[in-house]
């Protein structure tokens, strides 16, 4: 695109904000000046210019005169401040204000006056002349500057023939001695004919100047009597126009045309097109038209064959137009930053020049010199923000970029706080600029998880996910242009320790323990399907404190499902779910499930049947009030919402008889009142003469509930007595137990639900860690291999049990006695939680072949290695938390 307007007026205003007025000698260092043939050009560097007002005055003879817009279209000179802030002044060696010696030597004396504000009286002022020699013209030359055209055209005129005097001249031509300049006047041809003299061009914008050899004629693009016209598809502007002027005895008519582009670039990301006709039909006829030569140049200078080809430009010569191509980004021009509607991108600026020589059958050359500054459309280069953040270690780490180097990062804004960068590094933040070979500037953040700035929220039960807001401010220099880029930067870092649940069983009851996590009590409990209620609380024996909830839940509460049905026990569960109530997740899930001794059917040799039936979780629906016998007039005695109690005769009730050899076989069932009832509980009773006994009970859901072999399941607790006496035991709600050091724990180890007396549990190995997990490390050893450990200093002591109304099988248990100790570290002791484990194995008492149960301890030169058929009875059990007293 061509930058046709002027780039200043009388005073140019730089840069908003003022800096110190220079000196004269820092001025003079800064300015340069060099000719380039008919143009001269005098650059100003910005280091004194970016930040002040610039105005330029010409030495008229005696006086200064301040270029204005007007007067620089209307007198040869343009002034534009690059991307960068340096100031090109261009004047026309033919300009209004030169010295000119017979069209060969051309000085031009200005006065620079810069000014830290709009005020030009406290100005600091330098004079300077340029001098330039340009003697090799063309008949006809035209300069298509940024902001006017120019034609000069050589006059020749006639020796003055002896005798005739001046008189004689205005006695034939008495309008034209009335015109004050050598030009009489001007006729312009577009868009219609007008006839302007000399003093009324002048005044519409024109300049009119004539030299020792020549005839010069000025415009600005945007003349009224100007025209854009398309010449091969190829905007230009057109002035067409006859100078008429007049020496002594004669007036000449001199073609003053002209014709410039207006534009004629197109763009691609990667190329910039410059087209110009090869012919301009306003200027020559294409019969009389024979080309000389065509050259390529930038910055007004030309450049030879080998240049051109090494930048990667071309210039490509047709029949209708001249080519000429440049690739985005070619040395010769330069990238700048812009920013539109505060989205970041980049431009591109060349400024190239063609000159075109060629004759015709009116001028024997005509010399045709564009200078053509190019700017590329805007070009989005949205900047990137990435973020290389580890989470593990706890910093955020972000990368911004990339931008040109005119580009600065002023300040960041975190959420409502907007930090300068010398405050966010004091922060700690370590905001960092990085420079790459080619040009491109990049910016690096770190920011704690811990800082002040730094949102976070948990997103998962173990996640927590931190938010990192910011607004990045950048500016363009040295427009001083200010542009911001957000960005939300997160990261995710699985730092949460959730609660966790442990539970066991007794007899009759549900042990649970729930460990908080390092959120604390952050969640709702749900026993089963219903969230814990204070009512319900009380009633499970519900404690609390800083890092554990206990709970103790009978095996058949409403909470709880039965889930199998065998001879002589029920399988119940327990579900407990902790759900976080802000976020509605699940933070823990645990089940438990333990068989209960239960005795749900009796044989009574008076021929009564007591029977309860129990509400499965296979049959959700099951209402126990519904249920009846096999007549629908005997219904429950008694029920509730888990349980129906029924009481019946053999004889009654539909109860069925039937006779196997010396035994008598009574049979009912409990049923739901449907026409396929999904419950189905069978009941038995066997009766040989003389003797009654239970033998087998069923069920059915669907399919019939199969009755397995009488084996029961073997389960194996640990407890710590109170004291050596092994009668009374702590409870879960008792846990964590405070011990002082060397205070003696007793611990008993039973096997629950077995009445064999040929059974015999046996120690294997015991040993305490610091935390409930029987793997985990530190460890020491308090049982090896069935005895005492021989590298304790307070070995661990083996007491009797003997057989009590509370033990009747004295060989399902073993008691034993440890010392309350704590693990070192550096030979100082570990204030912490001390959990007790062991590995029980459970052994026929009878078998001469199992040297396991000849005793306590037995040596390890007298053990055998055990066969596979012991590992399926093996059990391992773990205590409660003990702490050591402080």
């Amino acid at each position: 695109m061509m930058e046709r307007f002027l780039h200043f007026g009388a005073v140019v205003l730089l840069l908003l904000m003022a800096t110190e007025v220079q000196t004269q000698s820092t001025i003079a260092d800064a300015l340069k000046s060099q000719c380039l043939d008919n143009v001269m050009m005098m650059t100003l560097d910005s280091s004194v210019v970016w930040g002040n007002y610039l105005q330029i005055d010409a030495l008229n003879d005696t006086e200064f005169i301040t270029i204005t817009p007007e007067i620089a279209a209307q007198c040869g000179f343009s002034l534009t401040v690059d991307d960068w802030g340096n100031a090109t002044f261009l004047a026309s060696v033919l300009n209004c204000f030169s010295k000119n010696v017979e069209d060969a030597t051309f000085n031009l004396s200005v006065r620079i006056r810069i000014s830290p504000n709009v005020d030009m009286s406290t100005a600091s002022m330098y004079n300077y002349s340029i001098s330039c020699n340009y003697s090799t013209w063309a008949a006809r030359e035209i300069l298509c500057e940024r902001n006017y055209m120019e034609v000069s055209v050589r006059r020749r005129v006639p020796t003055l023939k002896q005798g005739l005097q001046d008189d004689d001249w205005a006695a034939a031509f008495t309008e034209a001695t009335k015109a004050a300049y050598r030009i009489w006047k001007v006729v312009f041809y577009l868009p219609v004919q007008k006839t302007m003299t000399a003093e009324e061009a002048k005044e519409s914008g024109y300049g009119l100047l004539t030299t020792p050899s020549r005839l010069v004629l000025r415009s600005a693009y945007n003349t009224s009597e100007s025209q854009l016209q398309t010449l091969d598809s190829v905007p230009m502007a057109v002035v067409r126009a006859t100078t008429f002027y007049k020496q002594k005895w004669m007036v000449m008519l001199v073609d003053s045309a002209v014709a410039c582009p207006a534009d004629g670039v197109t763009f691609t990301e990667d190329m910039i097109t410059w087209r110009i006709p090869y012919i301009i039909s306003p200027l020559v006829t294409p019969q009389a038209f024979e080309p000389t030569n065509i050259s390529l140049g930038i910055n007004g200078q030309k450049l030879d064959p080998t240049t051109i080809q090494n930048r990667n430009y071309s210039l490509d010569v047709g029949p209708a137009v001249i080519t000429a191509q440049f690739p985005v980004g070619a040395l010769g021009g330069y990238y700048k930053s812009r920013v539109r509607n505060n989205n970041y991108g980049i431009v591109y600026r060349i400024e190239p020049m063609l000159e075109h020589q060629w004759k015709d059958d009116v001028y024997d050359e005509t010399k045709y010199k564009i200078l053509h500054p190019i700017t590329t459309p805007f070009m989005p280069r949205p900047p990137t923000v990435t973020n290389d953040t580890v989470p593990a270690n706890r910093l955020f780490n972000v990368t911004l970029g990339s931008f040109l180097p005119d580009v600065e990062l002023v300040n960041i804004t975190f959420g409502n706080e907007t930090l300068t960068i010398p405050e966010a590094n004091q922060l700690g933040y370590n905001v960092q600029e990085h420079r790459f070979p080619n040009g491109s500037k990049w910016f690096t953040l770190q920011v704690p998880f811990e800082s002040p700035h730094v949102s976070k929220e948990p997103t998962s039960p173990d996640t927590t996910t931190y938010i990192l807001p910011l607004v990045y401010g950048l500016n363009i220099v040295p427009q001083n242009t200010p542009f911001t880029c957000p960005a939300v930067i997160i990261a995710s870092l699985k730092d949460i320790v959730p609660p966790s649940v442990t539970g066991y069983c007794s007899l009759t009851q549900f042990y649970v323990t729930i460990k908080l996590g390092n959120l604390g009590h952050n969640f709702v409990i749900f026993v089963g399907k219903r969230q814990l209620t204070p009512s319900m609380a009380s009633d499970y024996g519900y404690t609390e404190n800083s890092t554990y909830i206990w709970m103790t839940l009978p095996y058949n509460c409403a909470d709880a499902v039965f889930e199998v049905i065998k001879s002589s026990e029920l399988r119940s569960r327990l579900d407990l779910t902790l759900v976080d109530e802000e976020r509605h997740w699940v933070s823990a899930s645990f089940s438990l499930s333990c068989s209960f001794p239960v005795k749900l059917i009796e044989c009574l040799s008076n021929g009564t049947m007591p029977t309860i039936a129990v509400k499965v979780e296979s049959v959700p629906d099951l209402n126990p009030g519904s249920l009846t016998l096999r007549d629908p007039r005997c219904t429950p005695l008694q029920y509730d919402s888990v349980t129906a109690v029924f009481r019946f005769n053999v004889n009654t009730c539909g109860t069925t008889r039937k006779f196997s050899q010396n035994t008598m076989i009574y049979e009912n069932e409990v049923l739901m009142t449907t026409s396929d009832p999904q419950y189905r509980f069978l009941v038995t009773c066997y009766y040989k003469i003389n003797d009654t006994k239970v033998v087998r009970f069923d069920t059915k859901n669907n399919l019939p509930f199969v009755p397995e072999p009488a084996l029961g399941q073997l389960v194996v607790v640990m407890t710590l007595s109170v004291d050596g006496s092994y009668n009374e035991f702590y409870t879960t709600s008792d846990y964590p137990v405070v011990k002082y050091l060397r205070a003696p724990l007793y611990f008993e180890v039973r096997l629950l639900y077995s009445s064999d007396p040929q059974v015999e549990l046996f120690l294997e190995d015991c040993w305490a860690t610091g935390s409930a997990d029987r793997n985990s490390f530190p460890k020491w050893d308090v049982i090896v291999d069935s005895c005492e450990n021989s590298l304790d200093l307070y070995k661990t002591v083996f007491h009797p049990v003997s057989k009590t109304t509370r033990v009747p099988f004295p060989s399902h248990l073993k008691r034993f006695e440890v010392k309350m100790f704590s693990f070192t570290k550096d030979d100082a002791a570990l204030k912490g939680e001390i959990y007790f484990h062991c590995d029980v194995v459970i052994c026929d008492a009878n078998s001469p072949s199992d040297k396991l149960c000849r005793g306590q301890c037995i040596p390890s030169k007298q053990r055998q290695v055990r066969s596979a058929d012991y590992d399926h009875r093996r059990a391992y059990v773990s205590s409660g938390l003990i702490l050591l007293e402080p």
